[in-house]
This record gives structure tokens, C-alpha cells and sequence, in this order.
């Protein structure tokens, strides 16, 4: 019976496992030590090795001839657990046994000892689908577990775990798994295969793969048997649907040009050859991501596999970048809401203003931008200055008022009985505007050659 790549070549030791050092480290001196938990919780991204590597650690503590904190692979226990008829190996899905009901199953089954092997060790996949009674039905048996008794935990929303089971567990963290370690892993399964291939296809199974060994043994599977054997660009191309990043970055550099004729003449040949636009759009998201740390970052090593080949971007403004990345990004938005196509033929005209960008620096150099100057301060009027300093109703009554111009000064006519009832406030006003003064009145009558304040 055939067996798909992804099980046949399943790492089966510690020593197999590709791109997940650490984990491996401290799984292999714990066994060797004799230091093993009651509890793991194996977090990270789907099929970077989670799963694998827990049935890995149950074969070591089960095996009958461990070396140096490896399973002998040869053993009955070992034998058995590779076959999946381990009687102390339970692996549970929590993703469709999710219940309290199955975690009350295994707090009655925990209770007795190990039937054949060392240990009895619980696999709960998924685990963060467990239902919040189930969790809560777990935790006593998580923190008084059972002599002999390991659980491992498998999770990719690790923050979805509650934290009182969080705490009962001893977290091991596994991380994505670099495109070059994908590529070797996919070189090592087509010699064994002996499948014919190219570079450039391997390398557009492992980006398409995101760091999942798990998708990128599927996708070679699916390749080599529409090639015949063969693993080409042409193959992956045509029946995955998956562009290398090559071409990938020549649409880009269609859009750093301002060449939208172009542009959209490929993006429908791709939409008309049935190729998965949005994962297209994805990979030219990333690619303008990378080229943005490329142009920022002095020494991007790390952040970006094969930096050499995004120099030539270097040669763009970085203003340049920036909008077509936001272009790029509102029309992956876009599509949400309209068909695919339409949205990101918009996003392609929209890069036509590409060519009219002038960056910063030599927009001011030249003098085609001048910095905006900040206007001069408007002078305030006498009328907004009295509103500040009184009341609403003492402004009111001073409004009634008449006044007049005498020695440079502004002279306000106001009857005695409405100075005394703001005299405190007009007091102030007077020495806070030293340009205005009082006469008062003794009783209410009209002055001539007056005219009104407001």
C-alpha cells in the first residue's frame, strides 16, 4: 500500500528531526538524566514536528534499550509504538474529543499502571480545543499525577491554553523551520525517491510551505506524481498553482516601474490559468517586505533568506516601496469584499503613481517641496480679551455699555449699581488691560460723542 512522503518520512528518532534544536536538546538530556516531567505543552505552528516529537519521547522512556536518551528503534515497545498499537501510548484528538466526558475517561483510566512499558504516556492533540470543563476536569490529574505517567500537550494557539493548566506544564517552545533546512529535507526525500528535480522547484515547495515540513513533503508528493518524476518549476507552476520567487519579483519590479499594461496582462494570465491569486498576493506581500528590510536594515542576515538577491531593489526610493506596499496591502483588503481580480487590478493602476514619487531628500534639495512655515500668531482683539477675563453675565453688562477714547486709553461709561455688583471682576480686568478704564455713572444717562464697545 503506498504511503504518502509525509508519513514515510517522518523523523523516528531524535536525531532525525530537522530545525527544532532546542526542543530536541532538552527532550534528549531530560531522558538521559532521568529528569522527566509530569506535564509538557508543545507549542508552535502546524506541522513543524510537535506531534512527532512527543511519540519520539514516548518511544525513549518506553524503549527497552535507550541510547544516550535515543530509542534503539528495534525494541518490541518501539516496534509497537511506530505501528500505533502501543498499549500505554494513548493519543487522544482533542479537536473532535473535546469533552468532559473523555477527560473524565482518562482520570479513570490514569489511575492504573503502565500495562507493558515504563511509562504510560497521554498525547492530547490540539489541545487548546478542549472545552473549559474538560480543562477544568484535567487540572487535578495535571497537578497529582500518577507515578509512571507522562501528558504531552500539542497546541498552535498556545495563548487559547488556560493559564492554571499552563503552569502545570513545562512549555517547549518549536519554532518555523528556515527555507534552506525545507529545501535540504526535500532534496534528501527526492534522492531516496530518486525523483528528478530542480533547485527552483524545491525552493518554491519549501516558501509555499511557510515552514511547515508537514505541507512541503505533501506538496513534493503531489508534484512528483503529476511530473511523472519529475519535480520542475514547470510542474509546480502549472499543477500547484505555487509562482518561484523570481517571477514573483519581476511583477513586483512591473509595479516599481509604473508598467500597469504589463502588470495586468500577467496578473489575468494567472487569474485565466487558474492560479490562486490570493496566495499570489500573499508571496508579493512578502517579497515587498523583504525588500523593505533590504533597503532599511544594514545587516538584514537572518530576517531574509538569500539577501543577495533582492539588490536590486536597492536601487528604488524607499518612499517608492513604502506605497507600493500600502497599495498592495489595501488591495488584499479589498478583495474581501469584491472579487479578487477587480481589487488587485486596482491596486496595479494605483502603482502608475509610482513613477511621479519624489523621495524627501531631494525634493527639498531641489526646492520643489518647502517646508510648511508656521503662521504668525494672530494679534488678539480687545473684545476677546475682556471675554476671557469676566463672566458670561459681567461681560453681557459690559457689552450695554458706552464708551469713549481719552488719552489713548478706552474708556468704559458704566452706572454705579453695575460696578458694585462686578466690581471684583472689572477690578481685575482693569489691571490685567491696562489700556481700559472706568467712568462711573452716579446715575443712568446717555453721553454724547459715545459710540458702542461691540
Amino acid at each position: 500500500m503506498y504511503v504518502p512522503f509525509a508519513r514515510k518520512y517522518r523523523p523516528k528518532f531524535f536525531r532525525e528531526v530537522i530545525g527544532q534544536e532546542v526542543p530536541v536538546k532538552v527532550l534528549k538530556n531530560a531522558v538521559r538524566s532521568k529528569r522527566i516531567s509530569h506535564a509538557y505543552l508543545f507549542a508552535g505552528p502546524r506541522g513543524v514536528g510537535k506531534t512527532t516529537i512527543a511519540r519520539i519521547l514516548a518511544k525513549s522512556l518506553n524503549c527497552i534499550n535507550p541510547q544516550d536518551g535515543e530509542p534503539c528503534g528495534t525494541c518490541e515497545n518501539c516496534i509497537e509504538i511506530d505501528r500505533g498499537n502501543f498499549p500505554d501510548l494513548i493519543e487522544m484528538d482533542a479537536a473532535s474529543n473535546r469533552g468532559i466526558d473523555d477527560i473524565r475517561a482518562i482520570r479513570e483510566a490514569v489511575s492504573y499502571t503502565p500495562i507493558k512499558g515504563k511509562f504510560k504516556v497521554y498525547i492530547i492533540d490540539e489541545a487548546h480545543m478542549l472545552t473549559k470543563e474538560a480543562f477544568n476536569a484535567l487540572l487535578k490529574t495535571l497537578e497529582e499525577p500518577p507515578p509512571r505517567t507522562v501528558f504531552i500537550l500539542c497546541t498552535t494557539e498556545y495563548e487559547k491554553i488556560i493559564p492554571t493548566i499552563l503552569s502545570r506544564c513545562q512549555r517547549i517552545i518549536f519554532g518555523r523551520v528556515s527555507e534552506e533546512k525545507v529545501v535540504e529535507y526535500l532534496k534528501n526525500i527526492c534522492e531516496q525517491e530518486n525523483l528528478k528535480y530542480t533547485e527552483e522547484a524545491l525552493r518554491s515547495i519549501a516558501q509555499a510551505s511557510e515552514g511547515c515540513m508537514r505541507d512541503a513533503a505533501s506538496l513534493l508528493d503531489q508534484a512528483s506524481v503529476f511530473g511523472e518524476g519529475n519535480v520542475t518549476q514547470e510542474v509546480i507552476e502549472d499543477f500547484l498553482g505555487i509562482l518561484s520567487g523570481d517571477k514573483v519579483k519581476s511583477f513586483m519590479k512591473l509595479l516599481l516601474n509604473s508598467e500597469v499594461q504589463q502588470a495586468i496582462r500577467e496578473l489575468n494570465e494567472l487569474y485565466t490559468r487558474g492560479y490562486n491569486l490570493s496566495k499570489f498576493w500573499d508571496n508579493l506581500e512578502e517579497e515587498i517586505r523583504k525588500a523593505l528590510l533590504i533597503k532599511s536594515l544594514e545587516d538584514p542576515s537572518g530576517l531574509v533568506e538569500n539577501p543577495e538577491s533582492y539588490e536590486e531593489f536597492k536601487e528604488f526610493p524607499l518612499e517608492s516601496l513604502l506605497y507600493l506596499e500600502n497599495i498592495v496591502n489595501r488591495g488584499k483588503f479589498e478583495a474581501r469584499s469584491r472579487p479578487a481580480i477587480k481589487a488587485y487590478e486596482l491596486a496595479v493602476i494605483k502603482s502608475s503613481l509610482i513613477k511621479d514619487i519624489v523621495p524627501i531628500s531631494e525634493a527639498l534639495s531641489t526646492g520643489r517641496v518647502v517646508p510648511e512655515q508656521s503662521p504668525e500668531p494672530k494679534e488678539e482683539s480687545l473684545e476677546d480679551r475682556i471675554r476671557k477675563l469676566l463672566s458670561p453675565v459681567a461681560f453681557k453688562a459690559l457689552k450695554g455699555s458706552k464708551r469713549s477714547r481719552i488719552n489713548g486709553k478706552e474708556v468704559f461709561q458704566i452706572d454705579e449699581e453695575t460696578y458694585k455688583a462686578f466690581r471684583t471682576e472689572f477690578d481685575n480686568l482693569r489691571k490685567n488691560v491696562p489700556e481700559i478704564e472706568f467712568d462711573i455713572l452716579k446715575k443712568k444717562e446717555e453721553t454724547r460723542n459715545t459710540t458702542s464697545l461691540f
